[in-house]
């Protein structure tokens, strides 16, 4: 995944408070979330896990037929280690009802498993539109009983052009914003994961054992928290 925005903020600065430890008031952080695609092969998720990766979210289709060759491999691979498991499809302009059947068909989802829909612009075709977006979480819900994860950064808030939406909203948001403080769409009140770096831009950490620089997220909470609320729907 490669379309969030990045910025800087000139008025942020570091201050005597903003180095003391949490009150117990406050949620901890959680910067154990990844998200692999063929990018990122081969990966070494012995490693990953003694770099203390919690939870991985894995690129397994895009549009009507498209499959990510990696997708079966990276979780067999990572089984022994007990990740968190989750698998993204990439939404296009494709049929939107042939784009579920075929995201269900590869990943097979237990109940367990994160499912999330990654609306971004696509490179290499027709991207998906905000309607087919509530066509795809209308017909995934419908299938499923639960409502993916949305993935989206600044095509989200351009698309939906400063209304709420409704269906979308009852999505949990993986929010795409490379910079020191998110950035929420319209209507939603939190993030239930941020992608904060692609390996490159934005916040440290960037980087992790058995892969390299990749996409990083962080949760808003304990790892204990995480583990109870995964997979979100």
């Amino acid at each position: 995944m490669q379309q969030a925005v990045t910025f800087s903020d000139s008025d942020v600065g570091v201050s005597a408070a903003s180095l003391q430890m949490p009150s117990q008031r406050e949620a901890a952080i959680t910067q154990s979330v990844i998200d692999v695609s063929h990018w990122e092969h081969p990966i070494d998720f012995k490693k990953v896990d003694a770099d203390g990766i919690v939870a991985v979210i894995a690129k397994a289709t895009q549009g009507a037929q498209g499959i990510d060759e990696t997708y079966a491999g990276y979780k067999e691979a990572a089984a022994p280690y007990k990740f968190l498991w989750g698998s993204y499809h990439f939404g296009t302009g494709s049929e939107v009802n042939v784009q579920v059947e075929h995201y269900l068909r590869t990943t097979k989802p237990s109940d367990f498993e994160l499912i999330c829909l990654d609306f971004e612009p696509n490179p290499n075709g027709p991207t998906m539109t905000l309607d087919q977006a509530r066509e795809f979480v209308v017909l995934l819900q419908d299938r499923t009983r639960r409502y993916p994860v949305l993935y989206g950064g600044y095509w989200l808030k351009e698309s939906l052009d400063g209304r709420v939406d409704d269906i979308l909203t009852t999505c949990p948001l993986w929010l795409a914003q490379y910079g020191p403080k998110p950035v929420l769409p319209v209507g939603w009140k939190k993030y239930t994961l941020w992608q904060y770096t692609d390996g490159h831009d934005g916040p440290p950490p960037h980087s992790v054992s058995g892969i390299g620089p990749c996409d990083r997220s962080q949760f808003h909470g304990t790892v204990a928290q995480l583990r109870r609320q995964w997979p979100f729907t």
